[in-house]
């Protein structure tokens, strides 16, 4: 009987930061200051999902121009100043 592996698959969570890190300073440059995730997932084209992990993580470098990010409602990031 053959038996199916399955395969484990590994995020690559600093791919993802990056990314996301690159979208945040493109905001920068275009002068936002409240961002959402709506707007990042435009963006990026990553699941609302991923984005959020993403966040929860805090490994993401935000710029200090950045002083909100929103989901709707909701503030996921706000700057500490």
């Amino acid at each position: 009987m053959n038996e199916k592996k399955s395969k484990n698959y590994e995020i690559n969570w600093e791919r993802y930061e990056k990314a996301i890190s690159n979208v945040l300073k493109n905001f920068v440059e275009r002068g936002f200051e409240v961002i959402t995730i709506e707007e990042i997932w435009f963006e990026t084209s990553l699941p609302k999902d991923l984005i959020l992990e993403v966040f929860q993580r805090s490994n993401l470098k935000i710029p200090k121009e950045i002083k909100e990010i929103k989901d709707k409602n909701s503030i996921i990031w706000r700057s500490e100043e």
